[in-house]
């Protein structure tokens, strides 16, 4: 019966169940294996979801489920008080310091029917009251490095552009992003640099726009700001928002849209900047329908800083000089971003990552997207 009711698609891809509200863990995710096509999930899900025990001991290798059905590793089969009652088609396996089994297998012992959403690329299932929605991802993104630096020449509307890009698994385990203040406090400005070590940062750049032509003590930051699930900053119902659920998705919406989004409080962290370079993977600048004005984004050339949303919660910083905002939103879709973002650019444009710039900001700044 299972084998009916389990799609296909599940053999493709790896899980990742949503338990955890602002990091990804390592005993997070399942991952399909290379060489058998065949799904595997953390202990962790099985022990959340179905609400049994589940034991593993480093001495035999051996998974015990619900006190009662034993896997180990290396073997195929699933034990009953010393009975084999199945043969899988894989073998329990350790990834990321987390033991994993087969869910196929897993939900044969249990007898849950699960239901894949092709539009959503998640599966469902019930366990009593209880409903659980897991999201499933490609197998191959699960083993990428956390952080990747790169340089790449591309061409951009005719223009030949040196590009710095940072490109971000937010699969990986002990993974999150934040948005932080210079110096902790609305008003102060600081280094990238400096914001970015204050607070363990792997990766930063530059958030939003800011008074940045003054010397005024008290810098104020414009448009809307989440932090910790708290707003901050009210939020313009024009300009792009880049946002972080509680689950660790990100996504880019329009002010007002955003707000309807907050309103749900699932968010975590939050910028306003914009305009928008891309939706769906298709260029989609239009800064003056999003209130801008100023000739430094509708047309002339300069250096930037942009957000990108891959597929399968990959995540790309980018920063470029001499660049249009129609040209760094080709440069965006050339680097396979599905949504994207300008963030504040010119002297603010700043890229931080390993422990050094990769582009060091003309100026201090206000508020910085932080990856840790």
């Amino acid at each position: 019966m299972l084998k009916k009711i389990i799609s296909v698609g599940l053999l493709l891809l790896i899980i990742a169940f949503h338990f955890s509200p602002k990091e990804v863990n390592a005993s997070s995710y399942g991952v399909v294996e290379d060489n058998t096509n065949r799904t595997l999930v953390p202990l962790r899900m099985i022990a959340e979801t179905f609400s049994v025990p589940v034991d593993w001991n480093n001495q035999s290798k051996t998974v015990t489920i619900d006190n009662k059905y034993k896997l180990t590793m290396g073997s195929k089969m699933i034990k009953h008080e010393g009975t084999t009652i199945k043969q899988m088609d894989t073998k329990p396996k350790m990834l990321q310091n987390a033991v994993y089994v087969p869910v196929r297998e897993v939900a044969f012992l249990f007898d849950v029917p699960m239901n894949w959403n092709q539009a959503t690329k998640e599966v469902s299932y019930k366990v009593g009251a209880n409903t659980y929605k897991v999201s499933v991802y490609p197998e191959s993104v699960i083993n990428k490095p956390k952080v990747t630096v790169s340089k790449k020449n591309m061409n951009a509307g005719g223009k030949s552009l040196s590009v710095n890009v940072v490109s971000m698994n937010l699969l990986a385990p002990n993974t999150s992003l934040h948005v932080e203040l210079a110096k902790n406090q609305l008003g102060s400005v600081a280094s990238l640099a400096s914001i970015a070590k204050a607070h363990n940062a792997k990766v930063a750049i530059n958030g939003n726009y800011f008074e940045a032509y003054s010397n005024n003590s008290y810098r104020t930051v414009y448009n809307g700001l989440v932090m910790n699930g708290e707003r901050v900053k009210v939020f313009d119902p024009k300009f792009s928002v880049f946002y972080v659920l509680k689950d660790g998705n990100v996504g880019i919406l329009p002010g007002a849209k955003f707000m309807t989004l907050f309103a749900e409080r699932n968010v975590q962290e939050a910028i306003q900047v914009g305009p928008r370079l891309l939706t769906n993977g298709a260029v989609t600048v239009d800064p003056i329908a999003e209130g801008f004005s100023s000739h430094k984004i509708l047309s002339s050339p300069g250096a930037r800083s942009a957000i990108g949303i891959l597929p399968n919660r990959q995540l790309v910083f980018v920063t470029t000089s001499g660049a249009t905002v129609q040209q760094l939103a080709s440069v965006m879709k050339q680097l396979g971003a599905v949504d994207a973002m300008n963030s504040d650019g010119g002297a603010s444009s700043g890229l931080y990552a390993n422990g050094k710039n990769i582009t060091t900001p003309g100026r201090d700044i206000a508020v910085a997207l932080l990856l840790k």
